[in-house]
């Protein structure tokens, strides 16, 4: 769109366009929105304040985030194939946090799934999952793997019911790992399905220690209609070197310890 044209946006029509550029681009710079819309930086703040009191976008120091709202979660053989490089260097950072004779709740998701793939295998542990899928990663290992009961979900390839929460009201753990469908500062840690936000947060109910969250890029900024768990009760954030340096400080300023793999 030429300069002229641009300048001559009402504020309602520039901030669409910020938005079109966010679906494009998903992270921008002021700077940058700046030049593309031909206004000045002061008022490109203004237009990113109203869009995220709208719930659109999240402020970074010097940009923004796209919010996405994620209606239904994918099936597990799909989340598998994304995002994989990034998906095993933050299960292997995640598997080192693991500490000898420590007891470790595990929830549903592909990247959670992973962390046995890197676990020591001489190190003794006790596990406690729902996620099937990790069992396919535990062959050869000395953890106690105990398998939660409940209705197995094809779809996200984990059990969940009331069994399943009856099964875990029995135990405690000094860590929860939680591979996050979204993660956002605002809206916390969010699930699409109500069964997985049930028994994931009575693991953190009954966490006496770290409440650690493993969200590749792809996480950042999503929003499901379930939550998991505020912001504020997690503890630290695993996420790979392509998550922005201003969300990573936004994540620091709120008080979380974020760990780049």
């Amino acid at each position: 769109m030429p300069p002229s044209e641009v300048r001559e946006m009402i504020p309602a029509g520039r901030r669409v366009r910020i938005v079109e550029i966010l679906n494009e681009r998903r992270e921008v710079r002021v700077s940058s929105l700046s030049e593309d819309l031909g206004v000045s930086e002061m008022t490109i703040r203004r237009d990113l304040e109203r869009l995220e009191a709208e719930g659109v976008l999240l402020r970074t120091h010097g940009g923004a985030i796209l919010k996405r709202h994620m209606v239904e979660e994918p099936f597990y053989v799909e989340r598998a194939t994304a995002h994989p490089e990034e998906k095993e260097r933050i299960a292997k950072a995640a598997a080192a946090m693991i500490q000898p004779g420590e007891t470790v709740f595990l929830s549903n998701g592909t990247t959670a799934a992973r962390v046995l793939r890197h676990v020591d295998p001489e190190l003794q542990a006790r596990v406690i999952t729902h996620n099937v899928g990790a069992l396919a990663e535990a062959q050869g290992l000395r953890l106690e793997i105990v398998l939660l009961g409940g209705s197995y979900s094809p779809r996200t390839n984990a059990v969940a019911g009331p069994p399943t929460l009856e099964h875990l009201e029995r135990f405690r753990a000094g860590k929860t790992l939680i591979g996050a469908d979204g993660f956002d500062l605002e809206a916390g840690v969010t699930t699409p399905s109500l069964a997985m936000a049930s028994i994931e947060g009575a693991m953190i109910d009954h966490t006496r220690g770290e409440v650690v969250v493993l969200a590749d890029r792809s996480k950042i900024g999503v929003v499901a209609d379930v939550v998991i768990c505020r912001a504020d009760q997690v503890d630290v954030v695993v996420i790979d070197d392509g998550v922005d340096e201003s969300v990573r400080e936004a994540m620091k300023r709120a008080g979380l310890r974020c760990v780049v793999a």
